[in-house]
């Protein structure tokens, strides 16, 4: 046990699950907890869960506790640790949630959207550790984000950056969850190429590297909307790369190769041929890493 030295805990609050680590100020992992978030019971259960899991955390070392960190999904009203309103979790509306877990743990806590932490752990500890400005991309059910600028994440005026999913695409195109028509998530999500396909990404993988056609051209079309996004988010803000992480990421080179050979066609010459297109490294652990992260 490392006595002496305070630790960060970092929760990944997800619609089945409920994510921990407890970290050293370095971000070393100690020791790691999953347990069921519960959200149809409601919101009460699901917060009696999240401290369940820190006290779970703190007495596997008896630590002293620097800090907690929470990766929740939705708009956050960072400054205030506000979840929003959170998609799978019934109830949560305003929730605050900081000052909930300040009064019990007697420490401070940050909050900040699943993706933004996804974006931070990335930057601290993944793929965009050596990049001073990036682009995180989650690419899974639907698509989020988080901006990377001078090593900081960048929330916006109201802590709503980095929704890239809900940028328009194609005005004619499918109607999306958010109520416009045509967003990329509409367009190249999960949730897209399963309406196009009827299958999972991992079915649809499957099926396209064993000569599938119809999945092959699936993904291209996937692929094909995913690079005109990132053709756009480059010209915006001239990364030193696009991070790209989720589900839909796993099908590596399948996804890849077209979308770097595509986004040139959308991008200005010069922040093309200096932007990198990469995986995420972190997989399921970058939310609560980030969430530690949050704290360091």
């Amino acid at each position: 046990m490392m006595t002496g030295i305070e630790m960060v805990v970092g929760i990944d609050l997800g619609g089945t699950k409920i994510a921990g680590v407890l970290t050293s100020p370095s971000g070393k992992i100690l020791m790691d907890v999953n347990i069921p978030t519960e959200a149809k019971k409601g919101k009460k259960q699901v917060i009696h869960n999240i401290k369940k899991a820190i006290h779970m955390l703190m007495q596997s070392r008896k630590v002293k506790l620097k800090a907690i960190g929470i990766g929740a999904p939705g708009p956050i009203l960072f400054e205030k640790g506000i979840v929003i309103d959170a998609p799978n979790l019934p109830g949560w509306n305003k929730v605050h949630l900081k000052e909930i877990l300040e009064k019990e743990f007697k420490t401070d806590v940050f909050v900040d959207n699943d993706a933004n932490c996804a974006a931070l752990a990335e930057a601290w500890f993944g793929a965009g550790k050596e990049a001073h400005n990036f682009i995180y991309m989650t690419v899974s059910t639907g698509i989020g984000g988080g901006i990377i600028i001078d090593k900081k994440l960048y929330h916006g005026a109201i802590g709503s950056a980095g929704e890239f999913g809900h940028v328009i695409i194609d005005p004619n195109g499918a109607k999306c969850g958010c109520g416009n028509t045509g967003c990329l998530e509409a367009m190249a999500s999960g949730t897209a190429l399963k309406n196009l396909l009827g299958m999972d990404a991992l079915s649809a993988e499957l099926a396209a590297r064993q000569g599938d056609k119809k999945a092959q051209a699936a993904i291209a079309e996937i692929a094909h909307y995913l690079a005109i996004g990132i053709g756009n988010l480059v010209n915006i803000f001239n990364p030193e790369m696009v991070v790209i992480g989720g589900g839909l990421s796993n099908m590596r080179e399948l996804l890849f190769n077209p979308i770097r050979q595509e986004f040139k066609n959308y991008a200005l010459k010069l922040p093309a041929r200096s932007v990198k297109i990469v995986k995420a490294k972190l997989g399921t652990k970058a939310g609560m890493l980030g969430a530690a992260a949050l704290c360091l």
